[in-house]
Parts: C-alpha cells; structure tokens; sequence
C-alpha cells in the first residue's frame, strides 16, 4: 500500500549549472507549485558529486557544460554517489543524445512549467 502522503511529497532535486544566477533561477522555477524541492545546487562537477552523496536527491538536473571531465563523466560519478537518482540534462539543442547516460534531456530554452514537468517526467521514468 502506498502512503499518499509520500506520493504527493516534492520531488528532491539537485541542480548543477556553472553560472550562479542560473542556479538561483532554475532553483525559483522549481519551486512554482510545490512539485519540486531544490535540496542543493552546485557550480562545478566536484561539489555536484559531493551533495549527491551527501543530500540523495531524485533528480539531478545538469547542465552537461559544467567544469570538470565532462556530462559522460560526472553522469557516472553522481549515478554511484546517488544511485537512486534520475538525471536530466539541460541541452541547448532538440537533440537527445542519451549516450551519456543521462535519463532524459529537456531543452534548456523552456517555460517554467516544461521544466517542472521535465523533472517530473525523469523521476517517473524506470
């Protein structure tokens, strides 16, 4: 039996982008309708890594231009950090190029509830 007050908790998302005021953005997007709870965000691929093990988020959000070695690389990294969470990444692009290992790419030119709806959509998918 499902509790559904778990079913209808927000969804723990960590946001990981270079710019600050992207971030800070992003992070008052998700807010808009209590879907989604930003549980962190990082700027470089190191401290996304580090909150990933450390706040076990659903969602990662990434913007794969973020410093370090690369979408593929970090992908993987946050994946053994935390295992249970889904990846979007933010593309400039319609392209979905799933081989980095990302479950789900949205387009980072979007309106606010395509995101909310975006992130929703990778939790749910298996």
């Amino acid at each position: 039996m499902t509790d559904s007050s778990s079913a209808q908790a927000p969804l723990r998302v960590l946001l990981v982008d270079p710019d600050d005021c992207v971030r800070e953005s992003l992070a008052g997007l998700l807010g808009i309708g209590q879907r989604c709870f930003v549980v962190g965000t990082a700027g470089t691929a190191e401290a996304a890594i580090r909150l990933a093990a450390e706040l076990d988020p659903e969602v990662v959000v990434v913007d794969p231009r973020v410093p370090g070695d690369g979408a593929t690389a970090l992908i993987a990294q946050v994946r053994q950090a935390a295992p249970r969470a889904r990846v979007l990444v933010l593309n400039w692009s319609d392209t979905a190029d799933l081989s980095s290992g990302a479950d789900a790419y949205t387009r980072k030119t979007f309106r606010p509830q395509e995101l909310i709806d975006a992130v929703v959509a990778t939790k749910l998918r298996h």
